[in-house]
């Protein structure tokens, strides 16, 4: 939304109101697929790519994406394609859109591969809000149960402890087990609380390493319903960034040459999407190529084939990315369903053993009295 300059002349008998942006320091997603919208549209207007970055650098809501985007006018300016001045700001532009506007670039229709990379990034956008959705309430729950576990081992079994142990009798093996449990949390809560912290630090900086990537890729895809997930949602990527690729008309090889790219990071499919890339350059059939890999789903490959024959690649890619789609929902909400009841059986087993542990020598001593 364009805001009128202070000194602009004003007509006679309008109101001396003006339109003010409201503007923000941090680059939020939105404010980067309104600039991937506004232009896209300004480039369908026949605007020449370099005035509409500055264009749509003015519309900008975010102060720090206005600063990139007169970074990125000036590189385009100098003669840089927009690919290349995109590269310089990994943090904000993904290398998977990069390398999509690259192909676009490519092929002369960067304004239709930016709508298309626009249209995509909201869907991507729908599905992990869908997924963050759906594990909040099993997250809060976890949670709960830790919280829960910590007051009642470092609180109220201690006092209980302290009460039974004055009776000076034999205590039941169960609760000598939730003492000592109280006892060791008591003595290492600060090694409980922070190993976990400290692990997940030097874990996460371990999966960024290409060795660490695929081993983490190779234990996803050895676990239960999450393999499954993980294989549904590659699926999905790989066939909508494949069709987006073809519309733009970059040809099938090329095509896989970037796909390779843009999946370098994602351990186990990388070195798969090389090995179809070799097979389909040595003449071998696409969906032969991707069914020796053996990490592409049968319906995917059975599909693929007949878009081949058809000459409806880039409709069946569509298609087959539609279905995967819908199938990531079904599997997030199957494995969200799962984990609610485990986490409130486990919940209730663990409250039940430690008053159990309470109340038993407590009967025992009634017991004894009467």
């Amino acid at each position: 939304m364009a805001v009128a300059s202070a000194s602009a002349p004003r007509l006679a008998g309008l109101p001396n109101v003006r339109i003010k942006t409201k503007q923000h320091k941090a680059i939020k997603f939105d404010d980067i697929i309104s600039f991937f919208q506004q232009l896209t549209t300004l480039l369908v207007a026949g605007t020449p790519l370099l005035k509409s970055l500055q264009v749509a650098g003015e519309q900008s809501e975010s102060e720090k994406l206005i600063v990139v985007l007169r970074h990125l006018a000036g590189k385009v300016a100098a003669g840089s394609t927009l690919n290349d001045a995109l590269l310089e700001h990994p943090k904000i532009f993904e290398h998977q859109w990069v390398e999509m506007i690259k192909a676009g670039e490519r092929s002369g229709r960067l304004a239709e591969t930016i709508n298309e990379l626009t249209d995509y990034i909201k869907t991507r956008k729908a599905m992990k809000s869908k997924v963050v959705g759906a594990m909040i309430y099993p997250c809060i729950m976890i949670f709960v149960l830790v919280a829960s576990l910590i007051v009642m081992l470092g609180k109220v079994v201690p006092t209980f402890a302290e009460f039974l142990l004055d009776f000076g009798q034999e205590l039941p093996a169960i609760t000598n087990a939730v003492i000592g449990a109280s006892d060791f949390l008591r003595e290492n809560i600060f090694a409980i609380l922070g190993g976990p912290i400290v692990g997940g630090f030097f874990l996460r900086r371990y999966f960024k390493t290409p060795g660490g990537n695929r081993q983490k890729a190779i234990l996803l895809m050895k676990m239960p319903m999450v393999s499954q997930l993980v294989v549904e949602s590659m699926m999905e990527r790989f066939s909508h960034n494949l069709a987006l690729l073809l519309k733009s008309g970059t040809p099938l090889l090329e095509a896989l040459g970037v796909l390779q790219e843009i999946f370098r990071d994602q351990g186990v499919y990388h070195p798969a999407i090389a090995s179809v890339f070799q097979g389909v350059g040595k003449g071998l059939g696409f969906g032969t190529a991707l069914e020796q890999t053996g990490l592409f789903t049968p319906l995917a490959v059975n599909m693929i084939r007949v878009g081949e024959e058809t000459g409806r690649l880039t409709d069946v890619l569509e298609e087959i990315a539609a279905y995967y789609r819908a199938r990531v929902d079904v599997t997030v909400e199957r494995l969200t369903g799962m984990l609610e009841p485990l986490i409130v059986i486990f919940m209730g087993a663990s409250v039940g053993v430690i008053l159990l542990s309470v109340y038993l020598p407590m009967f025992q001593m009634a017991g004894g009295a009467g």
